[in-house]
């Protein structure tokens, strides 16, 4: 069976999450996350279990994904970091490796194959990210609606991260959710295919695309988004 792989080749990448079914939250990779009615008490114990911690590396999980794992990053995050005046301010679990073939999450009728998952120090989720690549027109336009219709009409903002981008932004009770979509060339990208009947792996062409990347934030934790600044969540704002 073949399945595509993707390793980011540049320093930053996703991570997170989070799962119920049936009232009970699961690790990441053993559910799909809803990520519009996520809990934003979950605690990280719960959705990146110790017994995935790396055997190689600190600060890493190594987190079972059907027949495959992904490598998950735990970061703390500071202000002033490179001074005196260092502070931290939070943690951050972020995703290293993804496949596109992933169901990590769900929003509406779309999947999002890679998370990342931004908390403070106490352990409350402040902001969650995640993307589904190659995403069509199609399927952008009708996210947007079916959100428009629950949430009321959608406010535009300008994003800027290397070029400017539209963000949708929708407001709920407790909570700001925000998408993005951005052309990529994958030039910062190596796609493999794993052929696991006959042991092979191979490169597979670059092909440009839109990645959709969805936010649900927590507003009590709004003014924290300035510090939010790696991974997907250089889309947030």
């Amino acid at each position: 069976m073949i399945k595509h792989f993707k390793a980011f080749v540049c320093a930053f990448a996703v991570a997170t999450l989070i799962s119920s079914c049936m009232g009970q939250v699961k690790p990441i990779g053993q559910a799909p996350l809803s990520l519009l009615d996520v809990d934003f008490s979950t605690k990280m114990s719960t959705l990146y279990p110790d017994k995935y911690k790396s055997k190689k590396w600190d600060n890493y999980y190594d987190i079972p994904v059907g027949e495959d794992t992904r490598m998950i990053e735990r970061d703390t995050t500071f202000i002033n970091e490179f001074s005196a005046d260092q502070k931290a301010i939070g943690v951050e679990y972020r995703q290293r490796s993804s496949s596109s073939g992933d169901t990590l999450a769900i929003a509406g009728d779309l999947t999002f194959s890679s998370l990342s998952i931004a908390v403070s120090l106490d352990d409350k989720i402040k902001a969650i990210g995640a993307e589904t690549s190659e995403i069509t027109d199609q399927e952008i336009q009708k996210f947007i609606q079916a959100l428009s219709k629950k949430y009321g009409e959608a406010k535009k903002l300008e994003g800027e991260f290397m070029s400017k981008f539209t963000i949708y932004e929708w407001e709920a009770k407790d909570r700001i959710f925000r998408y993005a979509t951005i052309f990529n060339d994958e030039k910062n990208t190596m796609k493999l295919e794993v052929d696991k009947e006959h042991g092979t792996i191979k490169n597979v062409d670059r092909t440009p695309h839109h990645d959709g990347y969805f936010f649900v934030i927590n507003k009590a934790y709004l003014e924290d988004l300035k510090t939010l600044g790696t991974g997907v969540f250089v889309y947030i704002k």
